[in-house]
């Protein structure tokens, strides 16, 4: 069923799949009409992005954003980014756009399609009032490692809103390689934070550069309800000084909760760990 969906909507028009999508805006359909638009890297699409982002319309405006966000090539089996500077141009024009719906399409273009020239306008639009918009301005400056994108990761790992705290702590604990006592005082701190995820992130990144705090969190906090973020710490960690803890869960458990995912986990630290160092 989901083979023939693919093959019904690659069968439609690139007129029909525009109108898809700004009809069904949002919506599932909506959604598989844009990833259709952004597959047919292709001169055709370029320059009906381009004209979409020239319209009156924020919401074509909008659009063409999205499509030039993640505009690629098929050939065979392969797939490459199309047009990526002609792409990078019209998203980082977006960014002054009036109409933040707008605005945000580009930011998050921009996330896929980093570009220097746009990490002013990212920090600029990482203060806005609107929690989405800081939102996707979090998730975009993961891809970038200048040392500015890094300060205003350490800001937003502070932000009001969960999500933006979430993703700025994952960006800064996973996704850039820089260690600096700025970084790791911010993933402490937020290894109290009142939301599991945040937490949960601030442990994989403290874990990532081996703290030794990170350990005693683990240790604290292993049991059989413990969550994926501890065993996966456990793993990173790779100590002998959590095997026993981590051996001690796995010999509670009955038979059938032998499986699945979190299990997986298990089995990974205990291994990691029996391999590892006191």
């Amino acid at each position: 069923m989901k083979r023939l969906s693919r093959n019904i909507i690659r069968k439609k028009t690139l007129q029909r799949l525009v109108r898809t999508a700004l009809r069904r805006r949002n919506t599932d359909k909506g959604w598989r009409a844009i990833a259709e638009l952004q597959m047919r890297g292709a001169l055709p699409t370029l320059e009906r992005a381009m004209a979409l982002a020239r319209s009156p319309s924020w919401r074509r405006r909008s659009l063409g954003m999205d499509i030039a966000a993640q505009l690629r090539q098929r050939r065979g089996s392969l797939v490459s980014d199309y047009a990526l500077s002609e792409t990078q141009e019209l998203l980082l024009a977006g960014l002054h756009d009036q109409h933040i719906e707008v605005v945000q399409a580009a930011v998050s273009g921009l996330g896929h399609r980093p570009h220097p020239a746009a990490l002013d306008d990212l920090i600029r639009l990482s203060t806005h009032h609107n929690h989405m918009l800081r939102w996707s301005v979090t998730v975009s400056l993961g891809r970038y490692d200048a040392p500015a994108a890094i300060n205003a990761l350490l800001r937003l790992a502070a932000d009001t809103h969960d999500a933006v705290r979430d993703w700025a702590t994952f960006c800064l604990g996973s996704l850039q390689s820089s260690d600096t006592p700025e970084i790791r005082a911010v993933l402490w701190k937020n290894l109290s934070d009142e939301d599991a995820d945040v937490r949960g992130e601030a442990l994989a990144g403290l874990a990532a550069r081996g703290d030794a705090r990170a350990v005693e969190y683990v240790l604290d906090h292993l049991n059989s309800e413990c969550s994926v973020y501890e065993l996966d710490a456990a793993e990173k960690l790779a100590t002998r000084r959590l095997l026993g803890p981590l051996q001690a869960i796995a010999n509670g458990l009955s038979c059938h909760e032998r499986d699945g995912y979190w299990f997986s986990r298990l089995q990974n630290a205990i291994a990691a760990c029996s391999a590892g160092t006191d």
